[in-house]
């Protein structure tokens, strides 16, 4: 006791003021202190420059009709619009202030109870158990570049966030934030979540929904709904509980959330729709696009509801080829659609599917492919341009050249030979032969090369003798968009356009030139229309027969590899493609076995409605019809004015230009009987072929050098009237030919009256070939038969 009255008489009343003076100093200190470092000290921080503006939602593509297509990611991760405080829902304010910052609207960007609570949590536990970020902090925090989680930079942050509240008002800090939120799925910002898991307006988002969607950004991938929908509903139901424990909502509305069943819209089900077609805008490969700006919708020509149909179509069809063909699922396919007046693609498909099929993120519709047959309309367009006719005579007969591979004898697709064909007949029925041999008589590959080129064919890189007469049959790889859109310049009458992906807000008209002539593009059409002329190559019942007319032509590279199927009428050009990415064959699927099916599907959907009208092309006033003699391609007078004693009974009506008619036919080019006379070229093939023309045709006159019934010998090296082309890039430029029988060497003595004829070391004779019109003789030592054979030789 004696203690303690001694100690208090030491507090005098000098100490006791003294003391009480520096107990006021310090806290006096101290809120200076404060009020420096909460209103002060901000003032000399700048905001995050990112938070200065509202998040850019990058490209965002639809269809021709404001259909999603997809949304591209910027560096910030925005995918969307940012949403404004108006369209907001309430209860995913209160169900994100419940979760994330409960005194937001008490504290000014600093908790301090927040703060001493996760101090006095860390050191029962001795180790961090929460922190105490505001949103405010939060908000600078994802604004700013990614530092490292020190002292120094939570201090940086909290005198950031007192900035922010010094200067913003509490609503436009809970939009910048909830605009900036991380919901997962590549999903940044509200607006972006109820739409990507949702598939709605973020106004319209239930309590249940905006639970949910407030309870992701803790663990993004934990918590991701089209994963762990159970551990996202649980997180949900936590949220709801404490809306309900803070006030934030009634029993009601709480029990009523929680019996809500979610829907929750499958991944990419509406946000990545034709993926081919999008990339392509995206990568820039087409040559009409204007790249758009880095943050705009993108408004694309596309169709999406046509677009579905196709892929739906491919899918079904394929199913049957594997089905009866026995095929594996490496089987794929592509398609394009466009308008012709427009030149918009309004389809463009490039794989079976994009993710679940085999490499089917490569884009068939723009891979280079062979396109076998479907390159021939644009020779006997050529053809046309120059003054042919659809009557006009070919010759279907054994044809053979040189290559750096070694003789080249094109055959057709059933290995016969026909004779005398009409250009009709012969684009009509797909025969190689004649179309080789028109395309030589066209002035070789440079013609059809230079007009692909101006087609806007972009993959034939090389020059034209790299190709060769095989150009015409498909030696050059092309690509599905880019042949489609060529059609489409035949289905305009020779009017040629870029494609457009892209629509012009302005709407301008298509611009286009004129690249060949509307007759020679109406008369090609009405070939590529015939569904009789072909019945003989397709049958009668193919899948190019539609119940309207239809302007097409396949296409079936080496081995089956690629079959193709392209068309057009006036509103519409088509093209598929199908085949495998990694080259496989396909034994006996041909372009109308294969890509036929998908284009009568496409054709016939596209004229499903009764206001549909498959249009066909009006004729022209100076395209005239005349009966034609098909063998000779003369036309024939009328019946009772013809010079032969009987009229031909294989005629037929054929279109011309009336400024193009063919000759009239004469007495002399029939025989007594009403046969039509063919030229004398025609002899070998005539005489051995398996035709049926004996009672239709004659020869113009008979065998007179050494003929026989039965020859003792045939010349097998060269055929007959066979056309040889020399390469620089052979051995001694291609020049020396070989000479072959059917009986041995030793027997035969060969001559030319203007080749000079060696014969090897091995005894096997050659020919010194040089540019001109040959004969080459051989004939038997023993009993005098000679054969001659015409050749012809050009250079390369």
């Amino acid at each position: 006791m004696k203690k303690v009255f001694t100690t208090l008489l030491k507090f005098t009343p000098k100490t006791l003021i003294r003391r009480r003076t520096l107990l006021f100093r310090t806290a006096l200190s101290l809120v200076l202190a404060a009020f420096i470092a909460l209103y002060i000290a901000p003032l000399f921080f700048s905001l995050p420059e990112k938070l200065g503006k509202d998040p850019q939602p990058g490209q965002y593509f639809t269809d021709r009709h404001g259909a999603p297509l997809r949304r591209l990611l910027r560096a910030d991760l925005a995918i969307d619009a940012p949403a404004t405080w108006q369209e907001i829902p309430s209860h995913l304010i209160e169900a994100t202030l419940a979760v994330e910052d409960a005194r937001f609207r008490q504290h000014g960007g600093i908790d301090s109870i927040g703060v001493i609570r996760a101090i006095y949590d860390s050191l029962r536990a001795r180790r961090l158990v929460s922190g105490a970020s505001t949103i405010s902090q939060q908000l600078i925090k994802i604004t700013s570049p990614a530092k490292a989680r020190t002292v120094r930079n939570k201090i940086i942050e909290s005198l950031g966030a007192r900035k922010l509240e010094m200067s913003w008002s509490k609503n436009q800090i809970l939009v910048a934030y909830l605009n900036r939120l991380p919901y997962g799925n590549l999903l940044t910002g509200c607006r972006a979540a109820a739409r990507g898991y949702f598939n709605k307006p973020l106004s319209d988002l239930s309590l249940a929904e905006c639970a949910l969607l407030a309870g992701l950004p803790n663990r993004p991938s934990q918590l991701n709904p089209h994963r762990h929908l159970d551990k996202a509903v649980k997180r949900q139901r936590w949220v709801l509980k404490r809306m309900l424990l803070t006030g934030k909502i009634t029993p009601e509305e709480y029990q009523h959330a929680l019996g809500q069943t979610l829907q929750i819209q499958n991944s990419h089900s509406s946000s990545f729709q034709a993926p081919h077609f999008v990339d392509l805008i995206i990568n820039k490969t087409q040559p009409s696009t204007v790249a758009p700006s880095p943050s705009t919708t993108i408004k694309t020509t596309l169709d999406l509801p046509l677009q579905k149909f196709v892929e739906q179509s491919i899918n079904k069809q394929l199913q049957k080829l594997e089905q009866n063909n026995h095929h594996s699922s490496a089987l794929q396919a592509a398609a394009v659609i466009i308008d012709n007046a427009s030149g918009e693609v309004r389809c463009l498909v490039g794989s079976r599917s994009y993710f679940n099929s085999t490499s089917g993120q490569i884009n068939g519709a723009w891979t280079a492919r062979s396109p076998g047959s479907a390159l021939k309309p644009f020779t006997y367009l050529l053809a046309l341009e120059r003054g042919q006719s659809a009557a006009s005579r070919l010759d279907d007969l054994p044809l053979e050249y040189m290559t750096p591979t070694g003789a080249y004898r094109p055959v057709n697709y059933d290995r016969r030979f026909r004779g005398p064909v009409t250009l009709r007949e012969s684009l009509a029925t797909s025969l190689n032969v004649p179309a080789i041999r028109l395309l030589d008589e066209l002035g070789g590959p440079a013609p059809l090369h230079a007009t692909l080129i101006d087609l806007g064919l972009t993959s034939l890189d090389k020059k034209p003798g790299f190709y060769g007469l095989g150009l015409t049959i498909g030696s050059a790889e092309v690509r599905l968009l880019e042949l489609t859109n060529a059609y489409a310049c035949l289905a305009r009458l020779g009017r040629y356009a870029d494609y457009r992906l892209i629509t012009s807000a302005k709407e301008p008209s298509l611009d286009t030139h004129e690249l060949f002539s509307p007759d020679a593009c109406y008369i090609l059409a009405d070939i590529l229309s015939d569904q009789q002329a072909r019945t003989s190559a397709f049958g009668l019942n193919s899948p190019l027969n539609l119940p309207f007319k239809v302007a097409c032509k396949t296409g079936t590279s080496t081995d089956y590899r690629d079959n193709w199927t392209v068309g057009f009428t006036s509103r519409y050009t088509v093209g598929v493609w199908v085949g495998c990415f990694d080259n496989q064959a396909l034994p006996q699927i041909s372009g109308v076995i294969g890509a036929g099916p998908i284009f009568h599907d496409i054709f016939t959907h596209l004229y499903s409605k009764p206001e549909d009208k498959a249009e066909w092309y009006p004729r022209p006033d100076h395209i005239v019809t005349a009966r034609i003699d098909p063998l000779n391609g003369k036309r024939l007078p009328p019946s009772r004015d013809t010079p032969s004693p009987q009229r031909p009974s294989h005629t037929r009506l054929e279109i011309f230009r009336q400024n193009n008619l063919p000759a009239l036919a004469l007495e002399s080019d029939y025989d007594q009987r009403g046969r039509t006379l063919l030229p004398s070229h025609y002899r070998a093939w005539f005489a051995k072929s398996n035709h049926q023309l004996q009672n239709q045709a004659n020869l113009t006159q008979q065998p007179t050098l050494h003929s026989s019934n039965n020859p003792p010998f045939q010349i097998i090296s060269p055929l007959a009237n066979t056309v040889v082309y020399l390469d620089q890039d052979l051995p001694h430029g291609g020049t020396i030919f070989s000479l072959k029988a059917s009986i041995p060497a030793a027997k035969l003595r060969w001559a030319s009256p203007s080749l000079k004829i060696n014969t090897t070391a091995a005894g096997s004779p050659t020919a010194i070939l040089k540019p001109g019109i040959h004969q080459i003789i051989a004939t038997d030592i023993l009993s005098g038969y000679s054969i001659s054979v015409a050749v012809q030789v050009d250079a390369l």
